[in-house]
């Protein structure tokens, strides 16, 4: 089987290193925008009660609540509804954005939560604003407590983006899909999809692992 499988990942390769070229560029873009989304939404839901707060609460809590595919499937149908086209692949960096942000969100407000009220009330003391407040001291002072867990979701939106072949966005789990329809061997081809996945969030893993002891969050364990 083994054998099968690579004599049909060297025949395709070519689908296969698109797909994953795909995956890779979906997953980058996707972290990028989440990390915007979900540091901002993040810091309003932490500051926040009223009813930016609320907003932001209500967001996170439909992405935490809803499958990832209804929201790939209701961003990709809903967008024309609108009278906004887009393309397969940008609505599948949408939909990761999305997903993405919403946990990120979580993440940086829990890290600025964790701070001691301490360090709040001695910042106002000295006269600081609120912004300079979340600027220079709370937010330094989180990130060693998130950084850890926004590199992993990197390695979690490449495996997010095999949800993107349902709106015929190739990627990993489209090329093996691809693959298997044109031989019948889908056995061999989703083996080679596996091994792909496998390599690729491996490696990765052990990147973040390598930059987080490095950069001293190593004691800091990634959700």
């Amino acid at each position: 089987m083994l054998s099968d499988a690579y004599d049909l990942f060297w025949q395709y390769r070519d689908i296969y290193i698109a797909g994953l070229k795909n995956a890779l560029i979906a997953a980058a873009i996707g972290l990028c925008l989440s990390l915007v989304v979900g540091v901002i939404s993040g810091v309003i839901r932490f500051a926040s009660k009223g009813v930016a707060g609320r907003a932001v609460a209500v967001y996170v809590s439909i992405v935490r609540n809803t499958p990832m595919m209804v929201q790939i499937y209701f961003i990709y149908f809903g967008l024309p509804a609108l009278g906004v086209t887009l393309s397969a692949f940008m609505t599948g960096i949408l939909a990761l954005t999305f997903n993405s942000g919403a946990y990120i969100a979580e993440i940086v407000r829990g890290g600025l939560a964790a701070i001691p009220k301490g360090q709040s009330e001695a910042a106002m003391a000295l006269g600081l604003n609120r912004r300079v407040l979340l600027m220079r001291v709370l937010l330094p002072q989180a990130a060693p407590t998130v950084l850890p867990a926004i590199t992993g979701q990197f390695v979690q939106l490449i495996k997010d983006t095999s949800l993107l072949y349902t709106i015929a966005v190739l990627e990993i789990t489209k090329a093996a899909d691809d693959v298997g329809n044109e031989t019948y061997q889908f056995l061999e081809a989703y083996l080679v999809s596996c091994v792909v996945y496998i390599l690729v969030c491996a490696t990765l893993n052990l990147l973040v692992d390598q930059y987080e002891r490095r950069a001293g969050f190593s004691k800091f364990r990634r959700a």
